[in-house]
């Protein structure tokens, strides 16, 4: 499964956490690309451990604020 199927599930099933996720990945830190493997997401979501959390926590926020969305 690569990451743009399992956003496209994520969008399905209103995963908002894992939206954000991948959306933080992949247009905010550009560590990852629509078209690699979803396993990819658990080695990112390791190296940023300490500072997911906030950094997601601001992301939403941008993004509920009305800040720059992308549609895929």
């Amino acid at each position: 499964m690569t990451i743009k199927e399992l956003y496209q599930e994520a969008v399905i099933e209103d995963f908002k956490s894992l939206i954000y996720l991948i959306e933080w990945l992949v247009y905010e830190k550009k560590a990852i690309t629509m078209d690699r493997d979803a396993r990819n997401i658990e080695y990112f979501t390791e190296k940023y451990r300490g500072r997911l959390n906030p950094e997601l926590a601001a992301y939403k926020a941008k993004v509920e604020s009305g800040g720059e969305q992308k549609v895929i």
